[in-house]
Protein backbone atom coordinates (compact mmCIF):
# COMPACT_ATOMS: atom_id res chain seq x y z
CA UNK A 1 0.00 0.00 0.00
CA UNK A 2 1.22 3.23 -1.08
CA UNK A 3 -0.21 6.64 0.35
CA UNK A 4 0.49 10.01 -1.05
CA UNK A 5 -1.53 13.15 0.32
CA UNK A 6 -2.93 16.38 -1.79
CA UNK A 7 -4.16 19.71 0.02
CA UNK A 8 -6.97 21.02 -1.40
CA UNK A 9 -6.84 24.14 1.36
CA UNK A 10 -6.76 23.93 4.56
CA UNK A 11 -9.82 22.63 5.38
CA UNK A 12 -9.49 19.50 3.01
CA UNK A 13 -6.85 17.18 2.31
CA UNK A 14 -7.37 14.75 -0.39
CA UNK A 15 -5.11 11.24 0.10
CA UNK A 16 -4.72 8.88 -2.73
CA UNK A 17 -4.06 5.23 -0.87
CA UNK A 18 -2.71 2.99 -4.19
CA UNK A 19 -2.61 -0.85 -3.22
CA UNK A 20 -1.07 -3.89 -4.93
CA UNK A 21 -2.08 -7.56 -5.44
CA UNK A 22 -0.60 -7.99 -1.57
CA UNK A 23 -3.44 -6.23 -0.44
CA UNK A 24 -6.33 -7.51 -1.94
CA UNK A 25 -5.44 -10.92 -2.51
CA UNK A 26 -6.45 -12.55 1.20
CA UNK A 27 -9.83 -10.01 0.81
CA UNK A 28 -10.25 -11.93 -2.52
CA UNK A 29 -9.87 -15.18 -1.44
CA UNK A 30 -11.92 -14.60 1.77
CA UNK A 31 -14.96 -13.36 -0.54
CA UNK A 32 -14.85 -16.58 -2.69
CA UNK A 33 -14.43 -18.79 0.41
CA UNK A 34 -17.63 -17.36 1.34
CA UNK A 35 -19.83 -17.75 -1.65
CA UNK A 36 -18.41 -21.06 -2.05
CA UNK A 37 -19.82 -22.14 1.04
CA UNK A 38 -23.52 -20.47 0.09
CA UNK A 39 -24.03 -20.43 -3.28
CA UNK A 40 -25.67 -23.64 -4.98
CA UNK A 41 -25.29 -24.46 -8.21
CA UNK A 42 -27.28 -27.45 -10.14
CA UNK A 43 -24.36 -29.97 -10.94
CA UNK A 44 -22.03 -29.60 -8.36
CA UNK A 45 -21.52 -30.37 -4.45
CA UNK A 46 -21.57 -27.87 -2.31
CA UNK A 47 -18.55 -25.71 -1.85
CA UNK A 48 -16.68 -27.66 -4.83
CA UNK A 49 -18.10 -24.60 -7.63
CA UNK A 50 -15.41 -23.54 -9.58
CA UNK A 51 -13.80 -20.07 -9.09
CA UNK A 52 -14.52 -18.77 -12.66
CA UNK A 53 -18.35 -19.90 -12.00
CA UNK A 54 -19.05 -17.76 -9.01
CA UNK A 55 -16.70 -14.69 -10.47
CA UNK A 56 -19.19 -15.20 -13.90
CA UNK A 57 -22.48 -14.91 -11.65
CA UNK A 58 -21.56 -12.72 -8.92
CA UNK A 59 -18.51 -10.34 -10.15
CA UNK A 60 -20.38 -7.42 -9.60
CA UNK A 61 -20.97 -8.33 -6.11
CA UNK A 62 -17.36 -9.57 -5.45
CA UNK A 63 -16.04 -6.27 -6.98
CA UNK A 64 -18.56 -4.26 -4.85
CA UNK A 65 -17.43 -6.08 -1.63
CA UNK A 66 -13.97 -6.06 -2.67
CA UNK A 67 -13.83 -2.51 -2.57
CA UNK A 68 -15.79 -2.20 0.30
CA UNK A 69 -13.83 -4.98 2.46
CA UNK A 70 -10.36 -3.37 1.35
CA UNK A 71 -11.27 0.42 2.35
CA UNK A 72 -12.44 -0.74 6.04
CA UNK A 73 -8.96 -2.67 6.37
CA UNK A 74 -6.48 -0.33 5.12
CA UNK A 75 -8.02 3.12 5.28
CA UNK A 76 -7.11 4.16 9.32
CA UNK A 77 -3.69 2.82 8.73
CA UNK A 78 -3.47 4.89 5.48
CA UNK A 79 -4.86 8.09 7.41
CA UNK A 80 -2.67 7.43 10.62
CA UNK A 81 0.17 7.66 8.02
CA UNK A 82 -0.03 10.91 6.75
CA UNK A 83 -1.43 12.02 10.33
CA UNK A 84 -4.93 13.19 9.11
CA UNK A 85 -7.75 13.18 11.20
CA UNK A 86 -10.98 13.54 9.57
CA UNK A 87 -13.68 15.00 11.22
CA UNK A 88 -17.21 13.66 9.57
CA UNK A 89 -17.40 11.50 7.00
CA UNK A 90 -14.93 11.36 4.52
CA UNK A 91 -15.57 10.94 0.62
CA UNK A 92 -14.50 7.92 -0.91
CA UNK A 93 -14.00 7.76 -5.06
CA UNK A 94 -12.16 4.74 -6.19
CA UNK A 95 -8.85 4.30 -8.64
CA UNK A 96 -10.66 1.41 -10.96
CA UNK A 97 -9.76 2.96 -14.77
CA UNK A 98 -8.12 -0.58 -15.09
CA UNK A 99 -9.35 -2.85 -12.42
CA UNK A 100 -8.99 -1.93 -8.85
CA UNK A 101 -5.69 0.37 -8.00
CA UNK A 102 -6.50 1.95 -4.83
CA UNK A 103 -9.03 4.45 -3.53
CA UNK A 104 -8.79 8.61 -2.66
CA UNK A 105 -10.13 10.31 0.32
CA UNK A 106 -11.42 13.72 0.73
CA UNK A 107 -11.34 14.63 4.26
CA UNK A 108 -12.33 18.15 6.13
CA UNK A 109 -10.35 18.49 8.71
CA UNK A 110 -10.32 21.06 11.80
CA UNK A 111 -7.85 23.94 10.30
CA UNK A 112 -4.16 25.31 11.78
CA UNK A 113 -4.79 28.79 13.20
CA UNK A 114 -2.83 30.48 15.99
CA UNK A 115 -4.30 30.59 19.20
CA UNK A 116 -4.82 34.41 20.67
CA UNK A 117 -3.61 34.66 24.54
CA UNK A 118 -6.14 32.64 26.50
CA UNK A 119 -4.75 33.56 30.02
CA UNK A 120 -5.51 36.18 31.89
CA UNK A 121 -8.56 37.40 30.30
CA UNK A 122 -11.07 39.44 32.47
CA UNK A 123 -14.56 38.48 33.00
CA UNK A 124 -16.94 40.78 34.85
CA UNK A 125 -19.87 38.67 36.30
CA UNK A 126 -23.02 39.55 39.27
CA UNK A 127 -21.91 38.54 42.59
CA UNK A 128 -23.77 35.13 44.04
CA UNK A 129 -26.55 35.95 46.39
CA UNK A 130 -29.10 33.68 47.76
CA UNK A 131 -32.36 35.19 49.57
CA UNK A 132 -34.29 34.36 52.03
CA UNK A 133 -37.38 34.78 49.60
CA UNK A 134 -35.52 32.45 46.84
CA UNK A 135 -35.27 29.93 50.00
CA UNK A 136 -38.83 30.05 50.99
CA UNK A 137 -39.86 29.23 47.49
CA UNK A 138 -37.60 26.23 47.10
CA UNK A 139 -38.65 24.98 50.32
CA UNK A 140 -42.58 25.71 49.69
CA UNK A 141 -41.89 23.81 46.15
CA UNK A 142 -40.50 20.91 47.79
CA UNK A 143 -43.49 21.35 49.86
CA UNK A 144 -45.90 21.01 47.04
CA UNK A 145 -44.09 17.74 45.38
CA UNK A 146 -45.48 16.11 49.04
CA UNK A 147 -48.87 17.34 49.06
CA UNK A 148 -51.88 14.67 48.90
CA UNK A 149 -55.07 14.59 47.41
CA UNK A 150 -58.03 13.95 48.95
CA UNK A 151 -61.49 13.61 47.72
CA UNK A 152 -63.83 16.76 48.10
CA UNK A 153 -67.29 16.30 49.53
CA UNK A 154 -70.24 16.57 47.12
CA UNK A 155 -71.38 19.50 48.01
CA UNK A 156 -67.88 21.18 48.34
CA UNK A 157 -67.02 23.68 45.57
CA UNK A 158 -63.72 23.62 43.61
CA UNK A 159 -61.11 25.72 44.55
CA UNK A 160 -57.65 26.88 43.40
CA UNK A 161 -55.11 24.19 43.03
CA UNK A 162 -57.99 21.64 43.30
CA UNK A 163 -57.35 18.78 40.84
CA UNK A 164 -60.28 17.94 38.52
CA UNK A 165 -61.08 15.42 36.00
CA UNK A 166 -63.88 16.53 33.34
CA UNK A 167 -65.38 15.87 30.91
CA UNK A 168 -66.72 17.75 28.04
CA UNK A 169 -68.49 18.27 23.85
CA UNK A 170 -67.94 21.67 22.11
CA UNK A 171 -70.87 22.64 19.71
CA UNK A 172 -70.70 25.11 16.81
CA UNK A 173 -74.20 26.44 15.64
CA UNK A 174 -75.62 23.39 17.58
CA UNK A 175 -73.50 20.53 15.74
CA UNK A 176 -70.40 18.80 17.97
CA UNK A 177 -67.59 19.18 17.15
CA UNK A 178 -66.01 15.77 17.00
CA UNK A 179 -62.42 17.13 17.46
CA UNK A 180 -63.50 19.76 20.54
CA UNK A 181 -64.76 16.44 22.87
CA UNK A 182 -63.06 14.78 25.56
CA UNK A 183 -64.10 12.12 28.28
CA UNK A 184 -61.56 12.54 30.82
CA UNK A 185 -59.33 15.76 30.70
CA UNK A 186 -57.03 16.37 33.89
CA UNK A 187 -57.42 19.78 34.96
CA UNK A 188 -55.20 21.73 37.96
CA UNK A 189 -57.22 24.97 38.75
CA UNK A 190 -54.51 28.17 38.79
CA UNK A 191 -52.31 26.24 36.88
CA UNK A 192 -53.67 24.76 33.49
CA UNK A 193 -53.24 25.14 29.83
CA UNK A 194 -57.04 25.96 29.48
CA UNK A 195 -58.07 29.00 28.11
CA UNK A 196 -58.92 31.65 30.76
CA UNK A 197 -62.84 31.80 30.06
CA UNK A 198 -62.84 28.31 30.58
CA UNK A 199 -61.20 27.63 33.72
CA UNK A 200 -63.00 30.27 35.13
CA UNK A 201 -66.17 28.41 34.83
CA UNK A 202 -64.53 25.37 36.53
CA UNK A 203 -64.13 27.36 39.77
CA UNK A 204 -67.23 26.66 42.36
CA UNK A 205 -68.45 23.66 40.34
CA UNK A 206 -68.80 20.01 42.44
CA UNK A 207 -68.90 16.78 41.35
CA UNK A 208 -71.46 15.28 39.33
CA UNK A 209 -72.06 18.90 38.53
CA UNK A 210 -73.11 20.13 34.58
CA UNK A 211 -72.27 23.65 32.92
CA UNK A 212 -72.59 25.12 29.56
CA UNK A 213 -70.86 28.16 28.56
CA UNK A 214 -69.87 29.76 25.46
CA UNK A 215 -66.51 31.20 24.35
CA UNK A 216 -65.42 32.92 21.55
CA UNK A 217 -62.45 32.22 20.04
CA UNK A 218 -60.04 34.81 18.41
CA UNK A 219 -59.59 35.15 14.68
CA UNK A 220 -55.61 33.94 15.24
CA UNK A 221 -56.47 30.66 17.24
CA UNK A 222 -54.19 28.19 16.44
CA UNK A 223 -57.24 25.36 15.26
CA UNK A 224 -58.78 26.91 12.03
CA UNK A 225 -62.21 25.14 12.53
CA UNK A 226 -63.22 27.32 15.49
CA UNK A 227 -60.86 30.31 15.31
CA UNK A 228 -63.34 33.56 15.16
CA UNK A 229 -66.28 31.80 16.03
CA UNK A 230 -68.52 31.17 18.98
CA UNK A 231 -68.58 27.36 20.50
CA UNK A 232 -70.85 25.85 23.30
CA UNK A 233 -69.16 23.83 26.10
CA UNK A 234 -71.00 21.50 27.60
CA UNK A 235 -69.04 20.50 31.04
CA UNK A 236 -69.46 17.55 33.18
CA UNK A 237 -67.77 17.50 36.51
CA UNK A 238 -66.02 13.61 37.55
CA UNK A 239 -64.24 14.29 40.47
CA UNK A 240 -62.68 17.11 42.52
CA UNK A 241 -59.45 16.91 44.83
CA UNK A 242 -58.17 18.91 46.82
CA UNK A 243 -54.42 19.55 47.58
CA UNK A 244 -53.57 18.78 51.43
CA UNK A 245 -49.69 20.25 52.10
CA UNK A 246 -47.59 19.05 55.01
CA UNK A 247 -46.36 21.17 57.58
CA UNK A 248 -43.15 22.59 57.22
CA UNK A 249 -41.68 21.29 60.10
CA UNK A 250 -38.72 19.12 62.02
CA UNK A 251 -41.06 15.95 61.03
CA UNK A 252 -41.49 16.45 57.68
CA UNK A 253 -37.54 16.94 57.33
CA UNK A 254 -37.42 14.00 59.15
CA UNK A 255 -39.22 12.36 56.28
CA UNK A 256 -37.28 13.19 54.00
CA UNK A 257 -33.97 12.61 55.77
CA UNK A 258 -32.59 15.66 57.40
CA UNK A 259 -32.23 15.99 61.17
CA UNK A 260 -34.17 19.28 61.30
CA UNK A 261 -35.72 22.04 59.78
CA UNK A 262 -32.16 24.26 60.25
CA UNK A 263 -30.65 21.36 58.08
CA UNK A 264 -33.15 21.09 55.76
CA UNK A 265 -33.04 25.04 55.28
CA UNK A 266 -29.01 24.26 54.89
CA UNK A 267 -29.29 21.77 52.30
CA UNK A 268 -31.77 24.04 50.19
CA UNK A 269 -29.41 26.86 50.43
CA UNK A 270 -26.55 24.99 49.05
CA UNK A 271 -28.33 23.60 46.48
CA UNK A 272 -29.54 27.06 45.12
CA UNK A 273 -25.68 28.34 45.32
CA UNK A 274 -24.72 25.24 43.71
CA UNK A 275 -27.42 25.97 40.60
CA UNK A 276 -26.25 29.57 40.72
CA UNK A 277 -22.76 28.41 39.96
CA UNK A 278 -23.53 26.53 37.63
CA UNK A 279 -25.18 29.20 35.72
CA UNK A 280 -22.64 31.86 36.80
CA UNK A 281 -19.75 29.15 34.77
CA UNK A 282 -22.00 28.85 31.80
CA UNK A 283 -21.67 32.82 31.30
CA UNK A 284 -17.78 32.76 32.58
CA UNK A 285 -17.70 30.64 29.75
CA UNK A 286 -19.15 32.08 27.20
CA UNK A 287 -17.76 35.11 27.84
CA UNK A 288 -14.37 33.51 27.94
CA UNK A 289 -15.72 32.01 24.12
CA UNK A 290 -16.78 35.58 23.06
CA UNK A 291 -13.56 37.24 24.18
CA UNK A 292 -11.12 34.83 21.76
CA UNK A 293 -13.40 34.87 19.03
CA UNK A 294 -12.98 39.01 19.02
CA UNK A 295 -9.43 38.20 18.53
CA UNK A 296 -9.39 35.14 15.89
CA UNK A 297 -11.02 34.20 12.71
CA UNK A 298 -11.72 30.01 12.74
CA UNK A 299 -12.83 28.74 9.22
CA UNK A 300 -15.75 26.32 9.03
CA UNK A 301 -15.62 23.22 6.74
CA UNK A 302 -18.47 23.53 4.03
CA UNK A 303 -19.47 19.65 4.46
CA UNK A 304 -19.16 19.11 8.38
CA UNK A 305 -21.26 22.59 9.01
CA UNK A 306 -23.88 21.10 6.49
CA UNK A 307 -24.33 17.95 8.32
CA UNK A 308 -24.55 19.78 11.62
CA UNK A 309 -27.54 21.86 10.20
CA UNK A 310 -29.48 18.79 8.71
CA UNK A 311 -28.75 16.75 12.25
CA UNK A 312 -30.75 19.96 13.58
CA UNK A 313 -33.45 20.94 10.95
CA UNK A 314 -34.10 16.87 11.41
CA UNK A 315 -34.81 17.66 15.14
CA UNK A 316 -36.87 20.24 14.06
CA UNK A 317 -39.17 18.03 11.79
CA UNK A 318 -39.82 15.70 14.41
CA UNK A 319 -40.98 18.24 16.89
CA UNK A 320 -43.54 19.53 14.09
CA UNK A 321 -44.78 15.56 12.98
CA UNK A 322 -45.21 15.46 16.78
CA UNK A 323 -47.26 18.72 17.42
CA UNK A 324 -49.24 18.31 13.75
CA UNK A 325 -47.77 20.77 11.80
CA UNK A 326 -48.68 20.70 8.30
CA UNK A 327 -46.20 20.53 5.41
CA UNK A 328 -46.64 23.43 3.81
CA UNK A 329 -46.15 24.95 7.75
CA UNK A 330 -43.19 23.08 7.97
CA UNK A 331 -41.48 24.04 4.80
CA UNK A 332 -41.79 27.79 5.83
CA UNK A 333 -40.68 27.19 9.10
CA UNK A 334 -37.65 25.41 8.00
CA UNK A 335 -36.62 27.55 5.46
CA UNK A 336 -36.62 30.13 8.31
CA UNK A 337 -34.68 28.46 10.49
CA UNK A 338 -32.28 27.52 8.19
CA UNK A 339 -30.15 30.55 8.42
CA UNK A 340 -30.43 30.76 12.53
CA UNK A 341 -29.54 27.00 12.71
CA UNK A 342 -26.54 27.88 10.14
CA UNK A 343 -25.53 30.79 12.76
CA UNK A 344 -25.92 28.68 16.04
CA UNK A 345 -23.87 25.47 14.18
CA UNK A 346 -20.94 27.15 12.63
CA UNK A 347 -20.25 29.16 16.03
CA UNK A 348 -20.75 25.58 17.86
CA UNK A 349 -17.95 24.47 15.48
CA UNK A 350 -15.99 27.07 15.74
CA UNK A 351 -16.25 26.58 19.92
CA UNK A 352 -15.17 22.77 19.39
CA UNK A 353 -12.30 23.40 17.04
CA UNK A 354 -10.72 26.04 19.40
CA UNK A 355 -11.38 23.72 22.64
CA UNK A 356 -9.65 20.97 21.08
CA UNK A 357 -6.43 23.32 20.31
CA UNK A 358 -6.25 24.81 23.64
CA UNK A 359 -6.50 20.84 25.14
CA UNK A 360 -3.99 19.80 22.58
CA UNK A 361 -1.94 22.68 23.52
CA UNK A 362 -2.26 22.65 27.52
CA UNK A 363 -2.28 18.51 27.12
CA UNK A 364 -5.85 18.38 28.99
CA UNK A 365 -6.57 14.78 28.46
CA UNK A 366 -9.03 12.68 29.31
CA UNK A 367 -8.65 9.91 32.48
CA UNK A 368 -10.72 6.88 32.83
CA UNK A 369 -11.81 7.76 36.30
CA UNK A 370 -12.97 11.28 34.40
CA UNK A 371 -15.35 9.00 32.82
CA UNK A 372 -16.20 6.72 36.13
CA UNK A 373 -16.80 9.33 38.03
CA UNK A 374 -18.81 10.95 35.54
CA UNK A 375 -21.13 7.66 34.72
CA UNK A 376 -21.86 7.20 39.11
CA UNK A 377 -22.88 10.82 38.98
CA UNK A 378 -25.31 9.66 36.17
CA UNK A 379 -26.12 6.78 38.29
CA UNK A 380 -26.66 8.06 41.69
CA UNK A 381 -29.22 11.46 39.98
CA UNK A 382 -31.03 8.73 38.13
CA UNK A 383 -30.99 6.26 41.14
CA UNK A 384 -29.52 3.26 38.90
CA UNK A 385 -26.59 0.86 39.51
CA UNK A 386 -23.65 1.69 38.23
CA UNK A 387 -23.45 -1.06 35.72
CA UNK A 388 -26.86 -0.48 34.15
CA UNK A 389 -25.84 3.12 32.95
CA UNK A 390 -22.32 1.85 32.16
CA UNK A 391 -24.27 -0.87 29.78
CA UNK A 392 -26.55 1.85 28.81
CA UNK A 393 -24.23 4.22 27.39
CA UNK A 394 -22.13 1.14 25.52
CA UNK A 395 -24.81 -0.29 24.28
CA UNK A 396 -26.47 3.07 22.60
CA UNK A 397 -23.18 4.25 21.29
CA UNK A 398 -23.19 7.08 23.72
CA UNK A 399 -19.79 6.77 25.58
CA UNK A 400 -17.80 8.91 23.03
CA UNK A 401 -20.05 11.22 23.19
CA UNK A 402 -20.32 11.65 26.56
CA UNK A 403 -15.98 11.79 26.87
CA UNK A 404 -16.40 14.91 24.39
CA UNK A 405 -18.64 16.20 26.90
CA UNK A 406 -16.21 15.66 29.71
CA UNK A 407 -12.97 16.87 27.92
CA UNK A 408 -14.92 20.07 26.80
CA UNK A 409 -15.62 20.39 30.71
CA UNK A 410 -12.23 19.97 31.53
CA UNK A 411 -11.30 22.73 29.11
CA UNK A 412 -13.56 25.10 30.22
CA UNK A 413 -12.97 24.72 33.39
CA UNK A 414 -8.87 25.20 32.50
CA UNK A 415 -9.72 28.82 31.11
CA UNK A 416 -11.97 29.78 33.72
CA UNK A 417 -9.22 28.74 36.36
CA UNK A 418 -6.76 31.23 34.34
CA UNK A 419 -8.97 34.33 34.13
CA UNK A 420 -9.90 37.39 36.07
CA UNK A 421 -12.73 36.94 37.59
CA UNK A 422 -14.27 40.70 38.87
CA UNK A 423 -17.56 40.86 40.64
CA UNK A 424 -19.82 43.69 39.38
CA UNK A 425 -19.89 46.06 43.19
Amino acid sequence: MKVDIQEIDNLTKKVEVVITEEDTKPVEEEIYNELKRQVKFKGFRPGKVPKNIINAFYKDYIDAELKKRVVESTMGNALKEVNIKPIGDPLIDFLDDDGFKGYTIECEIIPNFELPEYKGIEVEVEPITITEDEIKRRMENIRQLYAQMEMRGEDEGAEKDDFMIISYQGFLDGEPLKEVKTDYYPVELGNSMLMPEFESALYGMKIGQDKEITIDFPEDYPDKDICGKKVLFKIHVKEIRKKILPELDDDFAKDLGFDNMEKMRESVENDLRKEKEAGRNKIIYQKIIDSLFEKIDIPVPKRYLEKRVQSMLEEARQRYEAEGVTEEAKENLEANLRKDFEQKAEKRIRTDFLLIKIAEKENIKLEEKDVEERLKRIAEDARRPYNDVKNFYERNELMESLKGVILEEKTLNFLKDNVIIKERV
